[in-house]
This record gives C-alpha cells, sequence and structure tokens, in this order.
C-alpha cells in the first residue's frame, strides 16, 4: 500500500524492521470481519502471524507518540483551512472484562451512558465539517491505579506515566502540543464535562486559543460584568488582611442559570438558521446569543463570554459558551456550536468499521499501539474519501473496507483448517480459564 510507506520510518529502528506487521495490521482493521483483534486478523490477512501481530502491538519499541505527531501534522496540511477547522476534544470508553487491563476500573462510561468496567482515553481530533481524523490522545490512570505500584509494573506502564493526572489536565495537554505542532485550526471544541471546568476554559484563554465549550445547563453566569472588590494590599485595622477577591456590595449583575436565561428570554429572542448540512439535506434550528461573564469569587478577573442557546426539533436545549466574541453572525455560532459532533462520528466509524474498541491487549504500550494505528486507519479513509469525492460522494468507512477487499489478499480456507483453527481457539481458552483459577487459588499450571 502505497499510503503505509510515507509513515514506514516509525516501524524500522531498534533492530527491528516491523513495516510489514504495520501494513498487515492495518489491512486487518480496514477488513470487513466483524470483529478485528489480533487473532481474526491473523486469520483475515495472507502473510500476517498471531505471535508476530501480537509482538508488534504489544512489545516491539516503536514510538506511538512520533506516529501520532505524524499523523496530525498531514490532517492539519490534509485540510489547511483554519477557519473551517477546529481541534475537538473529547473521551471514549472502551468496556473491559475483569481487572488486569491497564487503567481500567468500575467508572463512566459515555458509550454505556452508566459506570462500567472500562478503560477511558481524552482524545483530540481536527475537524473540518465531515471530515474528521484523531490526531492525539491521553489514557486515563485513575486514582487506583496511580497508587498501586504493584499493578502498575504488571501492566508495564512507563514510569514517566505512572502519576494520576485529572481528565482535564490531559485535555490542556492536548491542546498545549497542539500548538507544539502549529496544527492549523480555529478554535478548540468540547462536551459539557470539559465546559463546565471553569480552569480548563480559561488556561485555553490564556493559551491565546478561542474555544467554544457546551455547558451544562446549571451553569451559572452573570448578566453584567459583576463588580469585585480586589484583595487587600494592606493589613486592615483590625483582622487579617483579606487575599481573595469577593463580590462588591454595589454589584448589581444577576448571577442566573442559563437555563433560567432560556426560560426568560428564549421565546422572544431567538431566531431560525441554517447551520450545517446533514444527510437529508440542510438542517435549521433556533438560536440566540447573549453576551455574558463568568467569574467565581477568589478568581482575579471576570470573563466575557458568548452564550450560545441552541433549541432542537424535539424541543430540548443546547447551551455553550465562547470567547469568540465580535462581528460574527447567528448561522456562525449555530454551525460553530453544531461542529463538534463530528468528533462523536469519528468515533462512532473508529468503533464499528476499524476495530477501536476490539483490541486485546492489557499493557500500556499494547493499548497506544493499538489506538495509534486506528487512527492512521481513519485517515486513510478520509483521504479516500475526499480523492473519491466527484466520483463518489457519498463513499463511507463501511463502502471502503468493502472495496479493498477486492484488492487485499484474504485468507480462504478449507473445511480442515477451519476446524483447526476452532481447536486453536479452544486450547487458547483452557489455557486462560487454568490461569485465572491459577490468579484464584495460586495453583500450579
Amino acid at each position: 500500500m502505497e499510503f503505509c510507506k510515507s509513515y514506514s520510518q516509525h516501524f524500522i529502528g531498534w533492530g527491528m524492521n516491523s513495516v510489514d506487521h504495520a501494513r498487515y495490521y492495518l489491512s486487518g482493521l480496514l477488513g470487513t470481519q466483524r470483529r478485528k483483534n489480533i487473532e481474526v486478523i491473523e486469520q483475515d490477512v495472507v502473510g500476517s502471524d498471531y505471535q508476530g501481530l501480537k509482538q508488534f502491538i504489544s512489545s516491539s519499541p516503536w514510538d506511538h507518540q512520533k506516529l501520532m505527531d505524524h499523523i496530525a501534522t498531514d490532517v492539519s496540511d490534509f485540510f489547511n483551512d483554519a477557519f473551517h477547522t477546529g481541534l475537538f476534544i473529547d473521551e471514549s470508553s472502551f468496556l473491559k472484562k475483569g481487572d488486569s487491563s491497564v487503567a481500567v476500573q468500575r467508572q463512566w462510561s459515555g458509550r454505556a451512558g452508566k459506570i462500567e468496567n472500562c478503560q477511558v482515553g481524552v482524545f483530540a481530533c481536527l475537524g473540518n465539517s465531515q471530515n474528521v481524523c484523531l490526531t492525539d490522545f491521553r489514557l486515563y490512570l485513575p486514582k487506583s491505579w496511580a497508587e498501586d505500584k504493584e499493578r502498575m509494573a504488571k501492566a508495564k506502564i512507563p514510569e514517566d506515566q505512572r502519576e494520576y493526572k485529572p481528565k482535564w489536565q490531559q485535555a490542556l495537554e492536548l491542546v498545549k502540543h497542539a500548538q507544539e505542532l502549529n496544527l492549523k485550526y480555529g478554535w478548540v471544541g468540547f462536551d459539557s464535562l470539559y465546559g463546565s471546568n471553569r480552569e480548563l476554559v480559561n488556561a485555553i484563554e490564556d493559551l491565546g486559543e478561542y474555544f467554544v465549550g457546551d455547558v451544562d445547563k446549571s451553569t451559572k453566569v452573570w448578566t453584567e460584568k459583576p463588580l469585585y472588590e480586589e484583595p487587600l494590599k494592606h493589613s486592615p485595622k483590625i483582622g487579617r488582611p483579606r487575599k481573595r477577591y469577593r463580590i462588591s456590595k454595589e454589584n448589581e449583575s444577576e448571577y442566573i442559570r442559563v437555563e433560567d436565561i432560556a426560560a426568560d428570554s428564549f421565546d422572544s429572542e431567538y431566531k431560525e438558521v441554517k447551520y450545517r448540512h446533514g444527510a437529508k439535506g440542510e438542517l435549521w434550528t433556533k438560536i440566540m446569543i447573549k453576551k455574558v461573564w463568568t467569574w467565581e469569587e477568589g478568581i482575579e478577573e471576570p470573563r466575557q463570554r458568548i452564550l450560545i442557546i441552541r433549541q432542537d426539533a424535539d424541543g430540548s436545549f443546547k447551551y455553550s459558551l465562547t470567547n469568540i466574541l465580535n462581528g460574527k453572525s447567528l448561522s456562525y455560532y449555530a454551525w460553530v456550536q453544531s461542529q463538534r459532533f463530528w468528533i462523536e462520528h469519528a468515533f462512532r466509524e473508529c468503533k464499528s468499521e476499524i476495530g477501536m474498541a476490539q483490541y486485546q491487549v492489557r499493557v500500556w504500550q499494547g493499548w497506544h499501539h493499538h489506538i495509534a494505528l486506528t487512527a492512521l486507519a481513519l485517515l486513510f479513509t478520509q483521504k479516500l474519501k475526499q480523492k473519491s469525492l466527484d466520483v463518489l460522494p457519498m463513499l463511507s468507512v463501511r463502502d471502503i473496507t468493502e472495496l479493498l477487499d477486492l484488492y487485499i489478499p484474504r485468507r480462504k480456507f478449507d473445511k480442515y483448517e477451519v476446524i483447526n483453527n476452532i481447536k486453536k481457539r479452544h486450547k487458547q481458552r483452557e489455557l486462560d480459564i487454568l490461569r485465572r483459577q491459577k490468579k484464584k487459588t495460586g495453583l500450579q499450571v
């Protein structure tokens, strides 16, 4: 594959050449098999072998971050349109069984919509309308893991990664790294989990970035710039000097929930605007904007924001805050608010068509290698869709996997090979059962 050649340098070095394994793995991810773990890829892709692929994913020393940086810069150059491109931050969960997979624990899973046993990754992607590619990611390491040295050593977590970081700090790292790579984008977008984190959005603004962040309906804002009192520079005659900012007694600005602003003003102030092209044509919505301020006592300065309130066809409201303040139309605010849809679309395509959640690796390096190759496979599909736009404007990732089956050599098995493969799987399952019994009882296997 010509596409693979431009990334081959990442799989050569340290006395090894894993280019063929990378090609086999990508071919498997871009296949039509229902599941796309190493076992299935070995049975699907001609030339591949299970042990070679397992070593390539779990323990080969190639650097996933260097590959991701290459992907990110290629995506940025591919879009080459900062005004219409956003850098989107979101998390995605991966349901797992047991407690051995790196960073797994019972935690919130957006995929399941409840607390589940899962791993969680924080992701960055560049999105330009329907074109979207993953560009960076971090595996969230829960506190329970960061406090368990034996567990981290067993999962082969690098020494410099054995610390707990809140997800919002990982999100900030992703934005900073995008700046270091000089990626081309016009704003940073995120959902309410991150948009409601005042420390994160203020830090992103301080980096010189524009942002559009969804917020929860209970989020409070100031309707006018609040009057506040600065900390005392000199000690008062009585008591200790005040060290924090506080609201002034002369303040008349109202501190109100965004849902209450919608209840008070939306029906009289909204406009209907076109905001995005959907599968069934142009999409319209009801929208209003309002200038507001965010500030909490103790924080140095109030920050001016635009509150975007959108009502969808089902009557539900969506709320976002942005520091993109001047000279923008209602259509622009509706459009920029809607663009985060595409990172969710990328997750769906990666998980349903490219095997993003179908890995069978437990260690740190294996997870990062698999996700990086998933991002590379997604970039391939996006470039092919763009190249075929004039001929096949509705080409999907599923279509691409079916077309590739015409060109990528796939294994064909006779009945004896099928039976032998079944026996091999059953033998592996027996060994897994014995290992679990050993773990529970301490018996030697």
